[in-house]
């Protein structure tokens, strides 16, 4: 169970969470795929989020995280998350969030409205190849392959993004500051194989994506730290 104290922290399963969370080291890929903007708004439908898109077209991602070194413990997590707008501000809105630990998906449920769930996941992120197998409850969700350029850009890449969610008539922004390690990235290198019958494998199939990716990257060593919400009216 977690519960807001009145200083503004959190306690979720007995350990005391204090902001920001910080996230000292995981491997991440993702792929990144060119969708119709039509098809990325319906999947935001009623969210008061409109995609980013030119020339009629918007972006989906599938991201793969090894959590290694964690405020919220280690374990694994997928994402399929969109580029968005909220009056103005870009960031990103993450539609599904399967992990594989409970810990980790009551806090980011309550923290900061994440659609954090359960599932089982076997990742293998290494060098400029890295694999996803996804499954809910025994049924296969999703299987991805990745792969990039085989040599890594040098030096340490700062980031930031806010991720936008919806939850009880606000928004909640979540301000992310990252720096990313050993960053490889491909042209169109990629398969994504999806399940049928779990809403994550369905919102893929509903969003048409290519049967290659436009983009892939693979980071070696990934760090960021998360803020507290903020608190946005809708």
């Amino acid at each position: 169970m977690a519960t807001k104290l009145d200083d503004g922290t959190w306690e979720v399963q007995g350990k005391h969470l204090t902001f920001p969370v910080r996230i000292g080291d995981a491997g991440a890929a993702c792929a990144a795929y060119p969708v119709r903007a039509a098809r990325a708004a319906a999947l935001l439908e009623g969210t008061g989020l409109e995609p980013v898109a030119v020339a009629g077209w918007a972006l989906a991602v599938v991201g793969l995280v090894d959590y290694r070194v964690n405020d919220l413990g280690s374990y694994d997590e997928l994402a399929l998350a969109l580029p968005v707008r909220f009056r103005g501000r870009v960031g990103v809105h993450i539609t599904q969030l399967p992990v594989t630990e409970t810990f980790t998906m009551e806090a980011g449920r309550a923290l900061w409205g994440l659609p954090k769930w359960l599932g089982t996941a076997e990742l293998d992120i290494r060098g400029s190849h890295a694999t996803g197998h996804l499954a809910y409850e025994g049924a296969h969700v999703l299987t991805a392959a990745l792969s990039t350029l085989p040599f890594a850009l040098p030096g340490t890449v700062p980031g930031s993004v806010t991720a936008f969610a919806p939850r009880d008539g606000v928004m909640l922004a979540s301000p992310v500051r990252a720096r990313l390690r050993g960053i490889r990235v491909g042209l169109g290198a990629g398969a994504l194989v999806l399940g049928s019958g779990h809403p994550m494998a369905d919102e893929l199939r509903s969003l048409g994506l290519p049967r290659r990716p436009l983009l892939t990257a693979i980071v070696d060593r990934l760090a960021f730290d998360m803020d507290a919400a903020e608190e946005l009216s809708l």
